[in-house]
């Protein structure tokens, strides 16, 4: 009788003594100690190793951490081009992305790097123009007020374009809009402020970077006392949104909205001042599997070299929750009467017309896509040039 009551009284006692908490619980919601440092005093002296979007180890006794991940691309392309233009049709097979991506953080998250490589360059905004291996990305973070402000310095993506901003794990299409790729500044190296507000619902941004007037790398040092300048906001009014994983996999129940703006501002000396005004505004929603993302650009060079503008919407639907994905894209490019650079000059405009089926194995972290992409230049004198692409591509993060 004795055992029984005893047994008893140490169930009833169970409920409370699990939801007791610990002296790092209530050091933290005073204020005494910061999340990090709970984790570091409660597991001090021991390590893990498990998989957290790569392979993860964390060393709590110190406060560091390291991830390393790899990404690969392997496709298949047919490109039907305009013969009447004198292009030919291409059919090739490709690795279009190997990289190592290493991150973590020290000192209990205070600090936090990110340094990846590209063994084989892509042919987009990606490559920073380079046509061997490099670096893409190598800053440390420093964050000394909480998990969501502080100061990135090193070579890292600006803020011009949502999409180019989205991992390549992370897209709905095998590659970006040629809008985007039109308009992106690209990586850069310089200083970034950084934060939220709100519990995530205002982010904003502000940095300062190098300002070559004919860049290689995104690492090439700058050649004046001119910088580039990039400020941003984004405001997520149903709450935060992840604006930089495309589509809706997740099967939002609950309506979620995201709007962007952001402004470069360059100021070049290549013989002459030649100053740049880029803006940039995005919109995305995500619903019940649907996932809408849309971006307009505006840039203005003083120079004389044209005043193109160009958008682009996309849309996708899991038909199969979180498994099978549609989605189909159109762009479009105003080359200012072919009056702007790159790919725009002599061209009129530049439209786009793209689909895609998207299977899920395992997220986004292994997918395969089979794409079609329809872009037809307008040029200012002669026909149309035409060009249709078929594409599978199958895509690993691990």
């Amino acid at each position: 009788m004795r055992k029984a009551t005893i047994v008893a009284a140490l169930l009833l006692l169970t409920p409370a003594v699990s939801q007791a908490k610990t002296l790092e619980d209530l050091l933290v919601e005073k204020g005494v100690i910061t999340k990090g440092e709970a984790a570091g005093a409660s597991d001090a002296g021991t390590s893990k190793v498990y998989w957290n979007q790569g392979t993860r180890v964390d060393f709590p006794d110190t406060g560091f951490t390291t991830n390393i991940a790899t990404l690969l691309q392997t496709r298949y392309a047919f490109t039907d081009q305009d013969e009447s233009a004198g292009l030919k049709n291409t059919s090739s097979f490709d690795v279009n992305r190997a990289r190592l991506i290493i991150s973590g953080t020290a000192l209990n998250k205070e600090f936090s790097y990110m340094l990846s490589t590209d063994f084989i360059s892509a042919p987009d905004s990606d490559a920073n123009n380079g046509e061997s291996p490099s670096v893409r990305d190598a800053y440390i973070d420093w964050k000394p007020c909480n998990d969501d402000s502080g100061i990135r310095l090193g070579v890292a993506k600006t803020a011009i374009s949502r999409q180019f901003n989205t991992d390549q794990q992370s897209m709905q299409f095998a590659d970006r809009s040629a809008t985007s790729e039109y308009f992106t500044i690209g990586r850069a190296t310089g200083a970034t402020a950084f934060g939220t507000l709100a519990d995530g619902m205002i982010e904003g941004s502000a940095g300062v970077y190098n300002n070559d007037t004919n860049p290689t790398t995104a690492n090439e040092p700058n050649d004046s006392t001119h910088h580039t300048g990039v400020a941003a906001v984004r405001l997520n009014p149903t709450g935060k949104m992840n604006v930089h994983e495309e589509g809706d996999i997740d099967w939002t129940e609950d309506l979620a909205t995201s709007l962007g703006v952001a402004y470069a501002y360059a100021d070049r000396t290549a013989g002459l001042d030649v100053e740049t005004n880029l803006i940039n505004v995005d919109a995305n929603l995500k619903y019940m599997g649907w996932g809408i993302h849309a971006e307009y650009f505006n840039k203005n060079v003083s120079d004389g070299a044209g005043d193109p503008s160009g958008f682009y919407a996309q849309g996708g639907y899991y038909f199969v929750p979180k498994k099978m994905e549609l989605a189909a894209r159109y762009g479009y490019t105003d080359c200012d009467n072919g009056l702007a650079t790159g790919t725009c000059a002599g061209n009129d405009s530049i439209s786009e017309a793209s689909a895609t089926l998207n299977y899920y194995f395992w997220r986004h972290n292994l997918k395969a896509q089979l794409g079609y992409d329809f872009v037809s230049t307008d040029p200012m004198a002669g026909s149309d040039v035409n060009s249709n692409r078929y594409i599978f591509q199958l895509s690993s993060y691990f």
